[in-house]
Formats: structure tokens, sequence, C-alpha cells
């Protein structure tokens, strides 16, 4: 059995790539190909997360000054950069006997700081190494110094990258890395764990039948997401006189606390409270998905996979998408769901307009999205898809 290590330093937050993280090493056809382990900070949500599920977890994270060192949406900070690469080196070490400990033959690192000091630690305990790449190296992400930091590693190193996408993969490779060293292994999720449920757990908040249509959109709130729009859907949803209800899913993480509270202050400026609904990330997630009629990606910047939208057609919900990103490799249009001009208000309108007006085409949707995710989107697609990649790399 393959002795694999996975390295995740997130510490505060649970968010799409520790979710997948924390499902694919759950999963039981997983737990029979592989001895997982995985570094993670102590008493983290991660680690958490991950003793529940039997995974055994070594102590790992990051001094403060590269934890708090933020690399995605805002400018880089070159004095910040120079004492989290002096953090850094102190973590390689910290991985490196724990790499040693483990006894891994392969490391697994799930975000860019832990792809940077993965790199230096594999080499010196002479371990194979994938890097999961849950992100887009782009500008449209990441300053200069962040891609040009990511690039120099990966050219340096031997690793081997797995993006969770053909978009995602195709940007490495504009960017240079040769095509040979980079693979897509599309995302997955517990198909069991996804099961439509009884309508009622959102609902019954707000007193709505089963008959009124809600609308949902599900993910952290933060600007590319989309909030934005989708409350501009729903004030023009409202200025049509058209019943349903809209409901925001989530929170917002670290500095962005600001743009929830404008969020809400919309709602209230434009007298939406009585159709518009916040509510938190749910655990049980597929019954809080079970309880809308039409769920709304609405990323206004292109999405390296879209991980919501298979959560909701694996619950048989009908999706309408941005068509950017990694998003047009999941849903195929007037098939499994609808694609959407990303930012296109008029767009998304039309879309949700031809929906709620027709409850026989969101029934079509819905069986036709599970029936992608059962065929596409499994764990064990993606257990077997790193198989092959640990079988390159060893």
């Amino acid at each position: 059995m393959k002795r694999v290590l996975f390295v995740d330093h997130a510490n505060r937050i649970l968010g799409g790539a520790e979710i997948n993280l924390v499902e694919l090493l759950g999963s039981p056809a997983v737990k029979q190909r592989w001895a997982a382990a995985c570094a993670c900070p102590p008493g983290s949500r991660l680690g958490e997360a991950l003793q529940q599920t039997g995974v055994p977890c070594f102590d790992y994270g990051f001094d403060s000054s590269l934890d708090q060192l933020r690399l995605v949406g805002r400018r880089f900070s070159f004095r910040a950069g120079l004492r989290g690469w002096a953090a850094l080196r102190a973590a390689r070490k910290t991985l490196a006997r724990i790499i040693a400990e483990s006894r891994a033959s392969v490391v697994v690192s799930c975000t860019n700081k832990d792809h940077f000091c993965a790199a230096a630690a594999c080499r010196q305990a002479g371990a194979s190494q994938v890097w999961w790449v849950n992100d887009i190296i782009s500008a449209d992400f990441f300053p200069w110094p962040a891609r040009a930091a990511f690039l120099w590693h990966a050219r340096r190193g031997r690793a081997r990258l797995v993006t969770v996408s053909e978009f995602g993969r195709s940007a490495l490779v504009r960017a240079g890395l040769a095509a040979s060293r980079v693979t897509t292994i599309h995302n997955g999720i517990p198909l069991a764990r996804y099961q439509r449920t009884e309508r009622g757990l959102l609902r019954q908040q707000w007193n709505l039948s089963d008959a009124e249509l809600v609308v949902g959109i599900v993910g952290r709130f933060t600007p590319w997401k989309g909030q934005e729009l989708f409350l501009r859907l729903a004030q023009a949803w409202n200025e049509r006189k058209a019943p349903g209800h809209f409901v925001l899913a989530g929170h917002a993480f670290n500095e962005e606390q600001g743009f929830e509270t404008g969020l809400r202050a919309f709602v209230a400026n434009q007298g939406l409270g009585d159709r518009v609904h916040f509510v938190p990330f749910l655990p049980n997630i597929a019954a809080a998905l079970s309880d809308l009629d039409v769920l709304v990606h609405a990323s206004l910047r292109p999405e390296p996979f879209g991980r919501v939208i298979i959560e909701a057609m694996a619950v048989g919900v009908p999706v309408i998408a941005a068509k950017d990103g990694g998003v047009p490799e999941i849903v195929e249009h007037g098939v499994n769901g609808l694609l959407a001009v990303p930012g296109s208000l008029e767009d998304y309108v039309r879309h949700l307009e031809q929906l709620a007006s027709s409850p026989q085409l969101r029934s079509q949707l819905g069986a036709a999205g599970r029936q992608n995710v059962e065929a596409r989107f499994t764990l064990e697609r993606v257990g077997a898809g790193f198989d092959r990649v640990f079988a390159e790399v060893a």
C-alpha cells in the first residue's frame, strides 16, 4: 500500500481545497488504496475534520508572518515577502522531518505556500512530489511576484502538477511549464453525501411553501464570486414583481467582512429584506441545496473548477453558471445546466425566467445534472487519477 503524505497549512478556514481533501481521504475506496496521512496545523478545522475520518495528522504550520501573508487578490508586499521567506525555511525543516517520520513515498501539497515548502523538503527527504493546484495561476488572481515564485519553484523542481480543470492546466502550459508535467484531475464528491432530501431545512425558517421559487448562491462572500450580481438579479426580479425568494449561503473570510456588510446594506436600502435571505454555511449542504429550485453560480473571474456546481447537480438542482474557466468542462448548456455570460445581468435574468416558467425544464436539467456527476465527478475517479500520477512519479 502506497504511503502518501498530504500537506495543507490552512489554519482558520475550511475552503474548497480542504473540503476536497477531507472527502477524498475519507473515501472508503481511497483508504483501500493508500496509507494516507496529512501534515496540517494542530487544532485547525482541517485537522479536526481529518481526524474524524481516521486520517493520522502531523503537526505542521507556518509562523504568523507567513501564515498571514496573502498571495491572492491584493498587492504583494516585498517586506512581508522577505519575512515570509524566512518563516518558510523553518517550515521546510519541520516538513522534512515529518516526511521521514511518516515514511511517505509521495508528498501531495495543496496550496501555493505548501508547494514552495514541500519542494525543498522533498528533495531533502528523497520523496516524490505532486502539487495539487486548486488555483488558476494568472494575473486575475495573483500579483506577478507570486506568479514568478510559483513558476520558479515549479521549473526548478521535479514535481508533477495536478490541476482541477483543463483550463487551469492550459494556464500553466502557456506560462512555460512542460505539458507532460501537468495533469488534469477534475474534482469529485462522495455521492452518498449529496443525495436529495425532503424540503424544509431553509423554507421552514421563512414559512415558504414547497411551491414557492427559491434561488440560491452558495460560497465564500468575496467580490469575484458575484454576490453583488446575484443581488442585482434579485432586485430585477423584484421590479418585475415576479414571485420568488433569493438565498445567499456563506460568509466572508478574513479582511472581506466589509464586503458582506455592504451586501446586507444593499438589501436593506433596496427594500429586499422580504425576499432576500442570508444563511451561514450549513453542515448538511445536501439538505440546504434540496430547498433550492435553482442554483446560481455568478463568478466574475475564471473559476478553477466550480465545486458548488457539482454539489447542486448531485442533489438534482438545475444550475445557471458563468461560462468561463473550468465551468464549461462541467456544464453542457441546455443539456445538464445553463451557461451565462459572466457578469451579464441580462443573461442571468433571461435564464432564470426560462427556468422559473418551466418546472419540466428544471426537472429535466436536474436529472441530467445528477447523471453527469455520477458519470464524471466521483471520488473513485479522483483516486484512480492520482493513482496513475503516483505510479508515474514513483
